[in-house]
């Protein structure tokens, strides 16, 4: 019994870490989308200017990728553009950094999988 108890406590730890480890922003506060780039591969950079958190320590923090083999893709981007055209703020959860070798230098960029607009 002892064993369940803690490898449970344990299991709500790590979930509990998680759930919050990859917000690029605060859940409560977002960033201004600046500039869109869209590119041939069909991955989408989005410039920003505001508050991060960048708990992945990514190099760049100007500037967000969103990958376009990413479920929700289109959907991430048509909110991207509607808080672009709007000037609404967004909010970003990151699933880690990458070279985006358009940009060159090797340095790391979040990639966003998950997007959210403030009213």
């Amino acid at each position: 019994m002892k064993k369940i108890l803690l490898v449970a406590l344990v299991g709500i730890c790590f979930l509990g870490q998680n759930a919050n480890a990859k917000y690029f922003t605060d859940y409560n506060a977002g960033v201004t989308i600046t500039r869109i780039h869209v590119h041939s591969g069909g991955g989408i950079t989005l410039h920003i200017s505001g508050a991060v958190k960048n708990l992945d320590g990514c190099a760049v923090t100007d500037k967000v990728h969103l990958k376009g083999n990413l479920a929700g893709h289109q959907n991430m981007l048509s909110h991207a553009m509607m808080a672009f055209t709007t000037g609404k703020k967004v909010g970003l959860h990151a699933s880690g950094c990458e070279v985006i070798p358009f940009w060159g230098g090797g340095l790391m960029t979040p990639i966003i999988d998950n997007l959210w607009v403030f009213k």
